[in-house]
């Protein structure tokens, strides 16, 4: 019981990851709005699944309050991915830093403003440019409701 009491005054407290977007700004981009969301809460945040109706086409977005999150994952690691096939790109245009980390096929955009990071991965069709801008705007206007 302290738990589920703990866990929904973090979430009160901070916006979870499946009220940062809405019908509008997914279907803006997916061309198509959401027919249902999964929330899953975490110690440092939260996940939410956005269901397209051509599921294919759906939207996954993390929250991540964690301060040392983007230092210990992005930057402490940096030889580690410097040795992959699919090193981090540096994207500019939204939050404070963001790197696009992945390929053609799947690929996540990783956004730091402040102490937050939010994960935005598209699905659907499209290559690697198109899925990158794609997940930059749906960052640009989750940010705005973090």
């Amino acid at each position: 019981m302290m738990l589920l009491t703990i866990s929904a005054l973090l979430l009160a407290t901070h916006m979870d990851a499946c009220h940062v977007l809405t019908k509008r700004d997914i279907a803006a981009v997916q061309g198509e709005p959401f027919t249902a969301v999964k929330l899953t809460a975490h110690d440092d945040g939260s996940q939410c699944f956005y269901q397209l109706p051509t599921f294919t086409k759906s939207v996954s977005v993390d929250v991540i309050r964690d301060k040392e999150f983007w230092q210990s994952h992005f930057h402490e690691g940096e030889k580690e991915h410097e040795e992959e096939a699919t090193a981090p790109r540096e994207i500019e245009g939204v939050g404070d830093d963001a790197l696009w980390i992945g390929g053609r096929m799947a690929g996540s955009l990783y956004v730091r403003k402040g102490d937050a990071v939010l994960r935005v991965s598209v699905g659907g069709p499209g290559n690697e440019k198109e899925k990158i801008a794609k997940a930059k705007t749906l960052a640009a206007r989750a940010l705005k409701r973090l």
